[in-house]
């Protein structure tokens, strides 16, 4: 095996127990922490397929956003009373039976050698950024047109409520 290989095996692992670790914690900020930690390794999945972009974007917008959201709202609203937890009797065929599927999917994976050689890439920042500035720069200077003219009116709004 690759070193390609065993670092996507590795950080699949730790996604996946990181994955287990929101279901299972009580606490809903540690969950919340494991969230952050799926959506940061997602990113690093994204790295290994060499797509920068996408994993920029996954760790800004999901890691960072989404789960700061989740701790607001979970500052901002009042619970009294006792934490509510799913699953206090797991048995024994539930995770027998995910244990088996998972080693079934990690099993025809590596057997079938869905790993092809790499092509051009089109999923990079630089492509993108090319791709931007010279086949969309129509689009891309109305839409910034149209993001300077929301924030001129929203401004012009926030004000007039002030006065």
């Amino acid at each position: 095996m690759s070193l390609d290989v065993i670092a996507f095996a590795v950080t699949s692992a730790i996604m996946l127990l990181a994955a287990i670790g929101v279901i299972k914690f009580k606490e809903i900020v540690r969950a919340a922490l494991m969230l952050f930690f799926v959506f940061t390794l997602v990113g690093v999945l994204f790295l290994f397929m060499e797509a920068e972009f996408l994993a920029i974007i996954q760790v800004l917008v999901y890691a960072g956003a989404v789960v700061i959201l989740v701790l607001f709202a979970i500052m901002l609203t009042r619970r009294e009373g006792a934490v509510g937890y799913l699953g206090e009797r797991v048995g024994v065929l539930k995770p027998v039976t995910v244990l088996a599927l998972i080693s079934a999917l990690f099993y025809f994976v590596f057997r079938i050698g869905w790993f092809a050689p790499k092509g051009e890439l089109h999923g990079t920042t630089k492509f993108l950024g090319q791709e931007l500035f010279t086949k969309y720069i129509l689009q891309f200077e109305l839409l910034a047109i149209l993001l300077l003219a929301a924030m001129i009116a929203s401004i012009y709004l926030v004000r007039r409520e002030v006065q």
